[in-house]
């Protein structure tokens, strides 16, 4: 699974990926909102990250005609470069607009997906990714891991490339199922990668490591107990 992380701070990013095996990041035009940032310079900051550490970057697009929206992944693909994803939504003139973006050789996400054939229809226009909303499809009173599970396999079946990046999460236990079902990819705010890797049982278990060195070799390291070089 690809892990993304869902937010505009670009130091954030950096924070995350010092300890998590991350594949880039996503934002969207409500994530960049919540910046103080002039945007040049925060976009300026993304090509710099991108450029460095070789990850994914996802920048959705503003316009609302496939001509204009066509423009814009242009652009943004001439500045970001390769690395860049670009996001369409998954309306009539998305659509359009991804099967032109295809040809041009940019990446392409389909975002805001409520339902199978939408995604599917998302691969058939030549998206890499489709990225359903989780919580939102939950909030119209359908089964948000379903539906992904859904798309996976109508993905399989078809023998689609595209790839399935979950997104707005209420829960880790979202995350957990995702994973479980195949989803491809999950964009995930900061905090949740704490929560993925946490457990009390790996808590009291490393308490009781440390109590039982302690018990015996007090403040001493285990590497302090290596024998001198040569020996």
């Amino acid at each position: 699974m690809e892990y993304y992380v869902d937010i505009a701070d670009i130091e954030v990013v950096r924070a995350v990926n010092e300890y998590f095996p991350i594949d880039g990041f996503t934002t969207n035009p409500n994530i960049l909102t919540k910046t103080d940032k002039p945007l040049r310079d925060l976009f300026a900051e993304y090509k710099a990250y991108i450029d460095e550490t070789g990850q994914r970057l996802f920048v959705q697009v503003t316009a609302r005609t496939a001509e204009d929206m066509v423009a814009q992944a242009q652009r943004l693909r001439a500045y970001f470069g390769d690395r860049l994803v670009v996001k369409l939504p998954a309306v009539r003139e998305g659509y359009k607009a991804c099967k032109i973006c295809k040809g041009l050789g940019i990446d392409i996400c389909v975002t805001v997906v409520h339902s199978t054939m939408q995604a599917l229809m998302a691969a058939k226009a030549g998206a890499d990714y489709t990225a359903p909303y989780i919580s939102h499809i939950d909030n119209i009173g359908v089964d948000g891991v379903h539906c992904v599970d859904e798309i996976v396999k109508a993905f399989d079946r078809a023998g689609t490339g595209c790839k399935v990046l979950g997104a707005s999460f209420r829960t880790v236990e979202q995350v957990d199922k995702l994973a479980t079902v195949g989803c491809h990819a999950v964009t995930i705010t900061p905090e949740t990668f704490d929560m993925l890797i946490a457990h009390p049982s790996t808590d009291v278990s490393m308490a009781g490591f440390y109590k039982a060195w302690e018990d015996k070799f007090g403040a001493a390291q285990v590497t302090d107990c290596l024998p001198p070089t040569g020996r």
